[in-house]
C-alpha cells in the first residue's frame, strides 16, 4: 500500500472513532454473542479446542434471560447463539431460541450439524431461528474428516439434507441456511466442486480464510499488520457461558475478560473503564499493551 494513503487511512479511523462515541454511536453493541455453550463434539485443527483451558459448561437460562432482556430494552436487532463449543449440546437451545424471537430479535446459529435428526431440525425451523451457519471444510470424507476431527461427513452431509427437507415441508423460509468453507492448503483443491455441489441449494455460500486466533495457533507473518484499529472493541460483545465478558470473539481463552453480566450490566461493562483505555490502545496503535491483539490477524 501507498504509504501516504496508508497514513491517512490511520489518521482517519483514529479521529473518526471517537467522534462517533461522543455522539453515542457505540453506546451499546451491534452484535452481542451469547456462548450458550463452550462444549463441542469435534476437535478441528483449524479450532483452538485442544489449547483452550477455561473451565466448560453450559449457561443457564436465569442467566440468559438476563441478557436479552437487557438487549431487548437497547433494541439489538439479533443475537448470536454461538461462540466456541457446538450449540446443539445445550438442551436449553430451542428454549432460548424463541425466548429471544419472543422479544422481537432475530438468533443465528454457527453449527457443525452433526448432532441433528428429523426431530431436532423441525424443532429448529419452529423455533424461529432466524439464520444458521453449517461448517462443511471439504467435499469428501477424507479430506473433510481429516479437518473436522471427530465428525463424519456422511452424518453432516445426510443432517444438511435433512434441515433443508424440514424447511420444505414445513413451508418455512427460516431459518436461512449457510455454509461456511475454510480455506487451507488441505482443502483448496475441493473448493470448486464444494461450491458446485451446494450453489443454489442453500441461502449463502461463504468461503473463508484461515486465521490464527489473536497468535493462539500459529504466530503471524507479520505481513500487512495494519496499524488501524479493530472494529469489534466498538461493535461487538461476547459473554462466555458463565457470564464472564471476553474481549471479543477471538478471545477463546477469556484471558482479556472485562466483567461479569452476572454482576454488571451489558452497558456498564461496554463502557467501562477497562474496554474504553483499551479502545485508546487502539487509537494509538499500541496493541503490545493488549498482546493478544498484537498478533492478531483480524486486525488485518
Amino acid at each position: 500500500m501507498n504509504r501516504l494513503v496508508y497514513r491517512t487511512e490511520v489518521a482517519a479511523a483514529r479521529s473518526v472513532l471517537p467522534l462517533l462515541e461522543r455522539c453515542g454511536v457505540f453506546r451499546f453493541p451491534r452484535t452481542v454473542r451469547i456462548e450458550s455453550t463452550d462444549i463441542c463434539n469435534a476437535n478441528c485443527v483449524t479450532c483452538t479446542r485442544e489449547i483452550m483451558t477455561r473451565p466448560k459448561g453450559v449457561m443457564d437460562m436465569a442467566l440468559y434471560r438476563k441478557i436479552v432482556d437487557e438487549c431487548s430494552h437497547y433494541r439489538v436487532s439479533s443475537i448470536h447463539l454461538h461462540n466456541f463449543g457446538e450449540p446443539l449440546i445445550d438442551k436449553a437451545l430451542f428454549e432460548k431460541i424463541r425466548y429471544a424471537s419472543a422479544k422481537g430479535m432475530k438468533t443465528r446459529l454457527f453449527s457443525n450439524l452433526s448432532l441433528l435428526d428429523e426431530e431436532k431440525a423441525a424443532m429448529l425451523v419452529r423455533s424461529g431461528l432466524s439464520r444458521i451457519k453449517v461448517s462443511i471444510d471439504g467435499n469428501s470424507r477424507e479430506t473433510f474428516e481429516a479437518i473436522r476431527r471427530g465428525l463424519s461427513f456422511d452424518r453432516v452431509v445426510e443432517n444438511l439434507e435433512v434441515l433443508i427437507e424440514a424447511k420444505k415441508r414445513l413451508g418455512s423460509r427460516t431459518p436461512e441456511i449457510g455454509l461456511v468453507f475454510v480455506e487451507t492448503d488441505e482443502n483448496r483443491h475441493e473448493r470448486e466442486g464444494f461450491l458446485k455441489k451446494w450453489k443454489g441449494r442453500v441461502d449463502s455460500i461463504d468461503i473463508s480464510s484461515y486465521h490464527n486466533w489473536a497468535g493462539g495457533l500459529r504466530d503471524s507473518d507479520g505481513k500487512d499488520m495494519r496499524a488501524l484499529p479493530c472494529l469489534r472493541i466498538w461493535q461487538t460483545f461476547t459473554i462466555l457461558w458463565n457470564g464472564e465478558v471476553a474481549l471479543c470473539c477471538m478471545d477463546y481463552d477469556g484471558r482479556v475478560k472485562l466483567g461479569n453480566v452476572r454482576e454488571d450490566t451489558i452497558y456498564g461493562i461496554f463502557n467501562g473503564p477497562r474496554l474504553n483505555r483499551i479502545r485508546e490502545y487502539h487509537l494509538r496503535g499500541a496493541f503490545e499493551r493488549i498482546p493478544i491483539c498484537l498478533k492478531c490477524e483480524a486486525r488485518r
